[in-house]
């Protein structure tokens, strides 16, 4: 009989260390400055926020309205931060209310470091290159396929998005 209550014990010790254990990777922070606050003090700050919650706040917000603010106050950005506490990676989404085009342009910053392969020598030699996460013009789904992928952390997900981007920004150039 007590050896049946201490298995019981451990196994329910192991359940609730896994589900700690996950929901310490899984929590992120937030920040989401708008460009009507007039410094850091004034931005919106949120914590222990799930995956879902954090696409649900970047989906609620009204870019198109962020857009004309940041056109009728020269010069201030509307910044979405992401930030994994346990890792201290952080993704940074800054709209862009000058872009040449109609459709929505952003910048995507980040403290990730992704590998690419390099083929060097006649293909005889294979280089790996360390880049950070970084697109200057990414579209409305480009950013939301790297803040999924961020939230997920999916490396390899960064990688084909980066690598996706510097593909079809070589082909805009004329």
């Amino acid at each position: 009989m007590e050896s049946l209550l201490i298995l019981k014990s451990v196994v329910t010790l192991q359940i609730d260390f896994k589900g700690m254990r996950y929901k310490i990777m899984n929590k992120f922070e937030i920040q989401i400055q708008y460009p009507n606050h007039a410094d850091e003090r004034e931005m919106e700050q949120e914590s222990d926020l799930d995956i879902a919650e954090i696409l649900a706040k970047f989906e609620s917000i009204s870019w198109r309205r962020q857009r004309v603010l940041q056109l009728q106050l020269d010069g201030r950005n509307t910044i979405f931060t992401v930030l994994n506490s346990a890792s201290e990676a952080f993704l940074k989404i800054t709209l862009n209310a000058y872009a040449k085009s109609e459709n929505f342009e952003f910048k995507i910053e980040s403290n990730i470091k992704l590998i690419f392969p390099q083929r060097e020598l006649f293909g005889l030699m294979t280089r790996k290159n360390k880049e950070v996460f970084a697109i200057k013009h990414s579209t409305l789904e480009q950013v939301k396929a790297s803040l999924t992928a961020f939230l997920n952390q999916d490396t390899q997900g960064l990688e084909d998005i980066l690598r996706d981007s510097k593909t079809t920004s070589l082909k805009d150039v004329p």
